[in-house]
């Protein structure tokens, strides 16, 4: 599929090529690297003015420097003068995967499809329901016959949840009627199992600490419901546990008295008084031992999303206030940081631009967002939307605030993407490509400050027919516990709140990355819950909740301070902005642990950014900072959080833990 793709685009001979792609088969993350490697700059501008300057920014066009123009739309439709002066070409995605259903196969995302591909093809034409299962089976390890037992299915809902995407839903549709014909699953919530992640975790805890109140006799559980689970009696699940703990699905319980349950559900439990973090310390560093040689090897990005998750749980036990982590442990991390750090590094150089092109249907980028929730609307997703920005949220953060959020309100669910920062990741960067879908180079004058955040959000959503009163910026103040009142009328379709409480924590600490989680664990107990209600009243009002970080943070060590007087445009600990090549390279020359970032196409042309080798930051000599702006794991990938609200179960929805053992 790639060569294929490939050929249509030879090196060094046209100048300016236009693609017809309404299928987004140039969005597949191997085929962008491959023609920017090429030496192909992509653009995608749907709106004309747009398009005219950002071509207008890459002229002179060249063999040497060709640039492809994509559109989703017919090729007729460009402006006269491209379609003129252009190559033309139309991809089709039917023309790769002939025998299999259009309309499915269009569902799938670009990564998905990339797996499509890999399968072998069958010989004649398959109709929609055959279609359905073939994706299921090729696709996603989805064989209905092979799930027919509890154990395997909860074994591939595991592995399917740490996927970075779901499967399109009429496919789970088609699942979910192959399962309920097995009478195992007659009443099991399958809808959320599949649906949602969270929803997935809440199950199997409540099933296992219902086997651990009937294996003790000890009162758990609250009482009702149905057991589904026979973890007793089914030895494929008792061979499942181990999987569970590792992937944190199932979290250790203390228990009181837990030489009481058999041999096999002893690594699940926890003695009273005992910690869980070495324990489960040793399954991440093992976990992320296996998958960083992987990740480097396919070099692709949902790999280190898998990659960025369990190093943020990581991160979560290493800086917690009250430690727990043996000096081992803390010495294979640091080992591990190093060797995750220069293989993300090199991966940034390789994909980072390319992801940049591909902004939907699944977002990569920061400024992906805006045109994200654009599209949702356009598929009918919400009639009215709210981002939030927890400006510096790390990942290892949210996986605090999540479990936190989701205890205090049951009834929410989360839906997450992982996205890249833009780099450098500091706030009047990377903030302000979040709110207003904009590369820097696009925003070049205010690249040092996000006072235009309020008029460029306003900006992105007049170019979507959405002006004046139908669109709100924000900033929240720490103490505010009330939606501000212009933004509780019914004109108010699209609303950008920003808080600044966790960015304010990273750079007042004194103690650390320690110092931070100590503070955001402040934070929760307090100001969060304002934050909350805000939330639960614009759930209430009708908006669909997104949640947002415009960059992560890392804890540093100093290794001096520049003089370079005024040939710096920004001063940052973990990035430094300069205007010209010569004044950065001047600086790096008496600075070698530093990188040089520049020309990706993302930032103004001309402008270089000096940034401290891993863990390393422009600060007094041996000072530890937490700071952000840097290129490694922690500062550049961040998440985005949709968040619905649904009914709450009751005991009438027969699950969850409880008296009865009706297992399946």
């Amino acid at each position: 599929m790639l060569q294929r793709i490939l050929a249509h685009f030879p090196a060094h001979t046209h100048p300016l090529t236009a693609v017809s792609d309404p299928d987004g088969l140039l969005g597949e993350e191997e085929v962008l690297a491959a023609l920017v490697a090429r030496g192909f700059t992509l653009v995608a501008e749907p709106d004309p003015v747009h398009l005219r300057h950002r071509l207008a920014q890459l002229e002179p066009w060249s063999a040497e420097r060709p640039v492809v123009v994509v559109t989703a739309g017919a090729l007729n439709a460009l402006p006269y003068d491209i379609w003129q002066e252009a190559r033309r070409v139309e991809l089709a995605l039917h023309t790769f995967f002939p025998t299999l259903s259009y309309p499915l196969v269009r569902l799938l995302s670009p990564a998905q499809r990339w797996q499509l591909a890999r399968a072998p093809l069958p010989a004649q034409p398959l109709a929609r329901q055959a279609t359905a299962e073939f994706l299921l089976r090729h696709v996603f390890g989805a064989d209905a016959a092979l799930l027919a037992q509890p154990a395997q299915l909860i074994a591939w809902l595991d592995g399917y949840h740490a996927r970075p995407e779901p499967m399109p839903p009429p496919l789970a549709d088609a699942l979910l009627a192959a399962l309920r014909r097995f009478p195992a699953y007659a009443n099991w919530p399958l809808a959320e199992l599949i649906g949602s992640r969270d929803a997935f975790a809440a199950f199997v805890r409540e099933q296992w600490l219902g086997y651990l109140q009937r294996a003790t006799g000890q009162p758990l559980a609250e009482p009702g419901g149905t057991y589904f689970l026979a973890f007793e009696r089914d030895q494929a699940l008792q061979d499942v546990l181990p999987r569970l703990l590792r992937s944190g699905t199932l979290p250790r319980l203390a228990l009181p008295g837990a030489g009481q349950v058999p041999a096999w559900a002893r690594p699940a439990v926890l003695a009273a008084g005992e910690d869980d973090a070495p324990r489960r310390g040793e399954e991440l560093l093992a976990t992320l031992e296996e998958a960083q040689p992987l990740a480097v090897a396919s070099g692709r990005w949902e790999g280190w999303q898998t990659l960025a998750r369990t190093w943020a749980a990581f991160n979560l036990l290493r800086y917690a206030p009250q430690g727990g982590l043996s000096a081992e442990q803390e010495r294979r991390g640091r080992q591990l940081e190093a060797r995750l750090d220069a293989a993300f590094w090199a991966w940034l150089g390789r994909s980072y631009a390319a992801l940049g092109c591909q902004r939907l249907p699944v977002p990569h980028h920061v400024s992906h967002v805006p045109h994200y929730l654009a599209y949702q609307a356009r598929q009918g997703a919400w009639q009215r939307a709210a981002l939030i920005i927890l400006d510096g949220m790390a990942l290892h953060d949210w996986l605090r605030i999540g479990p936190a959020w989701q205890a205090r309100h049951p009834d929410w669910r989360f839906h997450e993407h992982l996205l890249l920062a833009q780099i450098p990741s500091i706030t009047a960067v990377s903030r302000q490509a979040l709110v207003s879908g904009l590369r820097p180079a696009d925003f070049a004058e205010t690249l040092q400050s996000n006072r235009s955040e309020p008029a460029r959000w306003a900006a992105f959503w007049a170019r979507q027919d959405l002006a004046g009163e139908s669109c709100a910026y924000a900033r929240l103040a720490p103490d505010r516990a009330e939606l501000p009142a212009a933004l509780t009328g019914s004109r108010v379709r699209v609303v950008c709140l920003v808080d600044q409480s966790i960015d304010e924590m990273v750079h007042g600490s004194t103690l650390g990355e320690k110092g931070v989680q100590a503070a955001l664990q402040v934070w929760l107990d307090g100001a969060s819950r304002r934050l909350e209600a805000l939330m639960a009243e614009l759930l209430q009002l009708g908006f669909a909740v997104y949640v947002a970080s415009d960059h992560g943070h890392v804890q540093a060590e100093g290794m001096g301070r520049p003089s370079e007087g005024l040939l710096v445009e920004t001063r940052g600990q973990r990035a430094r902005i300069y205007a010209d090549a010569a004044s950065a390279r001047r600086v790096q020359d008496g600075y070698a642990e530093t990188l040089l970032w520049h020309d990706h196409g993302l930032l103004p042309a001309g402008v270089h950014v000096l940034m401290p080798q891993g863990r390393r930051a422009f600060a007094t000599f041996g000072e530890t900072v937490v700071s952000h702006g840097g290129p490694t794991l922690d500062e550049a990938v961040v998440p985005l959080i949709s968040i619905t609200q649904v009914p709450r179960h009751s005991d009438a929805d027969g699950y969850g833990p409880g008296a009865s053992d009706e297992s399946g």
